[in-house]
């Protein structure tokens, strides 16, 4: 089978993305019959290049070109919509920019593309945790494939578990260390660092941005729990709608210099069925150095789901990277290819 694709930017996950399929051609090729061309890619900035008729892009792990159209581009749509429209892809990958309040744009370009009759996998939050049964509805109304492993964890099988692993089975809530940035610099406050110490190394290995305060305010964390909420609790909840306590800069602060001997500080995300609701929050908790999520450092990410079946059943990463996000983009490429093949 071969599947053509189209990017929706091409920042580091893109990136790492396209390196991770040149990487993986002859194993895709060779386990699953599987080949892939990149027939279109579109950022902000740039707009969308779309390849000459059955050609495909060149695309380098670099980023594209600073001036001019990149290696195999034919023509350029300077709108988005428009390139999504046009593009002749079967899958869109989408990596753009979150926006955890309205999901936007991002949001616009899935529907945009589903409505052009295309497979979506996407690494972005923000539509899932705004529109995740609207955009459910629209795939399945379509017949088409709409796949989001990355969205919560990186790569991490999170939805891929509940999916195959746990079948017949209700989740009834979760508990998690879910945002990288927070956890690297409450971990450097709790070796004795400072705030700002543990923020320039988040920057430096490229998890914060300039402005850390996406992170360190829970809006990132409040954006994967309405993720988790809607896609296994069916909850449709948005990151406005989750309880954000004691998360912020000032909070940290007082908190790690209140704690008491044997304390750690975290930044736990939460879900949990409340009657005929769920209800999501986001806090800065003390947690017992014992605590299975004390023990988790640095960048490193857990997970625990709730279950009417295993009963707790806990998923942990280690150290992430740009690398990792892209995997779960690929994983979900292959089952988009699986659910062609039936």
């Amino acid at each position: 089978m071969h599947l053509r694709l189209a990017l929706i930017g091409y920042g580091n996950v893109g990136r790492a993305f396209v390196g991770l399929l040149k990487g993986k051609e002859g194993e895709l090729s060779d386990r699953y019959d599987l080949t892939c061309s990149i027939v279109g890619v579109a950022t902000r900035s740039r707009g969308g290049f779309i390849a000459s008729e059955g050609g495909s892009l060149e695309l380098s792990e670099a980023g594209l070109p600073d001036t001019g159209m990149p290696p195999g581009a034919a023509r350029h749509e300077r709108d988005t919509l428009a390139f999504l429209r046009a593009c002749p892809a079967d899958v869109v990958i989408e990596v753009s920019t979150l926006s955890p309040l309205d999901g936007q744009p991002a949001l616009g370009y899935m529907r945009a593309a589903l409505e052009s009759g295309k497979h979506v996998v996407t690494a972005n939050k923000g539509p899932l945790a705004n529109a995740y049964r609207e955009l459910r509805d629209l795939a399945a109304e379509r017949g088409l494939a709409l796949r989001f492993e990355s969205t919560v964890i990186d790569g991490l099988p999170v939805f891929n578990l509940v999916e195959f692993c746990l079948p017949a089975s209700r989740i009834l809530g979760f508990r998690g260390i879910v945002n990288s940035t927070s956890n690297l610099v409450l971990t450097r406050m709790e070796e004795g660092q400072t705030m700002e110490a543990g923020i320039a190394e988040a920057q430096r290995v490229g998890l914060a941005e300039a402005d850390p305060s996406f992170d360190l305010d829970g809006w990132d964390a409040a954006a994967k729990a309405a993720v988790l909420a809607n896609v296994l609790m069916d909850a449709g909840i948005r990151p406005a709608q989750v309880l954000r306590e004691n998360v912020n800069m000032e909070a940290m602060r007082a908190m790690q210099a209140a704690l008491g001997p044997g304390q750690v500080l975290r930044q736990v995300a939460e879900g949990r069925a409340d009657g005929g609701s769920v209800r999501c929050a986001v806090r800065l908790e003390a947690l017992p150095a014992t605590h299975p999520f004390a023990q988790v450092r640095g960048t490193r990410n857990i997970l625990t789901l709730q279950t009417d079946t295993m009963r707790d059943v806990t998923i942990q990463e280690d150290e992430c990277t740009p690398r990792q996000t892209a995997f779960g983009l690929l994983s979900d490429l292959v089952a988009v290819a699986r659910s062609r093949g039936r």
